[in-house]
């Protein structure tokens, strides 16, 4: 019977870390997806304004 207890707890405990782990990722593209957008509009602000260089 403890095998059968052990067993399932150490069954659960590595599902709960894959789980995690796959939580992680997927937050971890968003993150990568929201920085890209951010750049994109950055470069686009960039391209449309000129600078004023010193003589």
């Amino acid at each position: 019977m403890v095998e059968i207890i052990g067993l399932g707890t150490m069954v659960a405990l590595v599902w709960l870390l894959a789980w995690s782990m796959a939580g992680e990722s997927e937050s971890e593209k968003r993150r990568i997806a929201a920085s890209r957008d951010d750049g994109r509009s950055l470069e686009t602000v960039a391209r449309g304004t000129r600078t004023r260089h010193a003589a």
